[in-house]
């Protein structure tokens, strides 16, 4: 399957988003940093690649630890965003599945929400296993799906009754990777042991009155298959998941649980 122009759609789209990012998806995302930081096992002078690193929130925190850090991005606009907010620390723009490292080069690898923006998220695990050194650690967190996600089961039960999804440029399944029987497969063919996994419960506070206006700024995959459908579709679309979200606002902000998972293996 040629993801190709889903892969463009996800670059620019965060480019766009980069200067959002702080005050809007990062609501939710920071919030499994900590938990990343704890499955790293990070030291004093140890290398750490933040692999998609966005505006720069890990790199910041490993870097506060004591690591030795510098981030990749593929959007030019997330690594600008890092650049300015936090310019003692190394970013460039590169992909995650073709990093710019030599073999054997980091203690740590972390990914923060970044996997299932990718086209190859197993090519990802195994360029991450290439560049980390023997016993380093490789980490990185998904958002869990509709079955266990109540922020996705509103949206893809409002998306599945009434948006046309052939419309949307074909994409991987961007739910493989919150089941942990697949990604501990994905894993280990990397080369990865000693695998673990810990749920995060997230809590998306978003500022009101429009749930479906605040989503469109939080990320791309919604706003991508959106931006296809009629405009009277949209309108529905929009109208059913405010009132869905309706019973959420509380002192003018949402708080809907949106958990997430993170990964940890160690390089054989």
């Amino acid at each position: 399957m040629d993801y190709s122009a889903f892969r463009e759609g996800e670059r620019i789209g965060w480019s766009r988003r980069a200067e959002l990012y702080g005050d809007v998806t990062a609501r939710a995302t920071l919030q499994t940093i900590p938990k990343l930081l704890d499955h790293a096992r990070l030291f004093p002078g140890a290398r750490v690649l933040d692999a998609g690193c966005g505006p720069g929130f890990v790199a910041a925190s490993a870097k506060l630890l004591g690591a030795v850090v510098e981030g990749i991005d593929f959007s030019e606009g997330m690594v600008q965003q890092a650049k300015d907010q936090f310019p003692d620390i190394n970013f460039s723009v590169a992909d995650v599945e073709d990093l710019p490292a030599q073999d054997e080069t980091f203690d740590a690898v972390l990914s923060n929400i970044v996997l299932f923006h990718v086209t190859d998220p197993e090519k990802a695990m195994t360029e991450a296993r290439r560049v980390i050194k023997p016993d380093g650690r490789f980490v990185f967190s998904q958002w869990l799906g509709p079955d266990r996600s109540e922020c996705y089961r509103l949206l893809f039960d409002v998306l599945g009754r009434h948006a046309d999804m052939s419309r949307a440029d074909p994409a991987p399944n961007a739910y493989v990777l919150s089941d942990d029987a697949n990604v501990s497969e994905m894993m280990h063919r990397a080369g990865f042991t000693d695998i673990k996994f810990d749920v995060v419960e997230n809590v998306l506070h978003a500022p009101g009155p429009s749930f479906f206006e605040f989503f469109m700024k939080f990320g791309v995959r919604v706003p991508l298959i959106l931006e296809r459908q009629e405009p009277r579709v949209q309108a529905t679309i929009r109208k059913e998941i405010d009132e869905m979200t309706a019973p959420y606002l509380v002192d003018g902000v949402f708080k809907i649980p949106m958990p997430s998972v993170v990964f940890s293996g160690r390089a054989g």
